[in-house]
């Protein structure tokens, strides 16, 4: 008898702690639990970093993306530098092997991002005082190869993507319209994808994007085979080769990884600053807590290659711009302190003097401007 009710009693202790599981589950659904492993070097980390060939690949991929498919005033292939300068709409090349500075060309009207693949310059200038598509040679020669109006382009080695912007959204500044393809010289025009909303991506002859509808797909290059991957307010932010992240702002502005093998989808955090450094992707978000409240502070987090997430700490806040991170080390700039950095191995902060004027990063290396003398500009780099 005494052994009959201890069972019943072990059994009924099981059924309250599932009901609370449950329970739990329900308040927080998507609420990282195994995903996200607290930061801590491994062999292989730390072999990485030390391999100057793997990261100099990585810091070769780095460029070539920021200057091919994020754009800028700011870009770099190989030992090549171009920088955009407003204060006198000229556009500069930094050569690094000679360090030499010299004017390529004075343009009409400022710009709003500039692409570079090492042979040109591609331009689009703010909507509001032109339209076009502008190329630029080395030389300095400029020709409009398209007339409409676009705000993003994409470059690869024979093609320009890019969006035909439909109308403007005064609030957002975003691409909206449709993507069309066309050859270096602003020829062969093919239409790929309508109705688009926001930035598009892409990756492996494949383009993701989310329509006005509300929609998010991917598509060929070419135009076929477009299939929906989900709906609603769900805007691409970033791509991988296993995964995506997106923002669904019809959930408080959610960061998503969506894993592109497994299909499975989890919120990563809210709010959040993406950025790539040196072959890796970093978020810095706001947590969602237990009881579903969002936390105030930032935590970073770096996404592994299999769609996994990493949490490395808090680092920096909204109030704060996170610039770079290298070596194991975050560069933050805010108005109050200048630039410092945050040693990702025991959180503390340290003084970055030498980095303070950086003006740009990329590629393992801060870039200060000296443009006191629009005509005799100086280049300083720092290896981060």
């Amino acid at each position: 008898m005494e052994e009959k009710k201890s069972n019943i009693i072990l059994v009924g202790i099981l059924l309250i702690l599932m009901i609370i599981a449950i329970g739990i589950v329900i308040m927080n659904p998507n609420k990282i639990e195994t995903t996200v492993d607290t930061y801590k070097s491994t062999t292989e980390d730390i072999a990485k970093s030390e391999d100057k060939s793997y990261l100099n690949e990585m810091n070769y991929q780095e460029e070539n993306k920021i200057s091919m498919q994020e754009g800028g005033t700011f870009c770099k292939i190989g030992n090549q530098i171009v920088f955009y300068e407003d204060k006198n709409k000229s556009i500069y090349m930094y050569n690094v092997e000679e360090n030499t500075t010299k004017k390529i060309a004075t343009l009409q009207h400022s710009i709003n991002k500039m692409y570079f693949d090492g042979k040109n310059i591609y331009y689009i200038p703010p909507y509001s005082i032109a339209k076009g598509i502008y190329k630029v040679d080395l030389e300095g020669k400029v020709n409009k190869i398209y007339d409409g109006a676009s705000l993003q382009l994409l470059l690869t080695d024979n093609e320009i993507y890019f969006v035909k912007q439909i109308g403007y959204d005064d609030f957002n500044h975003n691409p909206q319209g449709t993507i069309c393809s066309m050859d270096k010289e602003g020829k062969n025009i093919i239409e790929i994808a309508k109705n688009i909303k926001n930035y598009f991506y892409m990756q492996n002859d494949k383009i993701y994007y989310t329509t006005q509808d509300r929609k998010m797909y991917e598509i060929n290059t070419d135009g076929t085979n477009q299939t929906e991957l989900m709906q609603g307010r769900k805007f691409t932010i970033g791509i991988a080769d296993k995964y995506l992240l997106y923002i669904d702002y019809a959930d408080q502005e959610a960061e998503h990884i969506y894993n592109l093998e497994t299909k499975q989808d989890y919120i990563i955090g809210y709010f959040g600053i993406l950025k790539t450094c040196q072959g890796k992707t970093y978020l810095n978000a706001r947590k969602r807590l237990d009881d579903g409240a969002i936390e105030t502070d930032y935590t970073l987090f770096e996404i592994e290659e299999n769609a996994s997430v990493k949490e490395i700490g808090k680092v920096a806040n909204f109030q704060t711009d996170l610039e770079y991170i290298s070596n194991g080390k975050v560069y933050i700039y805010s108005q109050q302190e200048g630039t410092y950095t945050i040693n990702i191995e025991n959180s503390q902060k340290e003084n970055a003097e030498e980095y303070s004027n950086c003006r740009y990063f990329i590629g393992g290396y801060g870039y200060k401007i000296d443009n006191s003398n629009l005509e005799d500009i100086k280049v300083e780099r720092i290896e981060l």
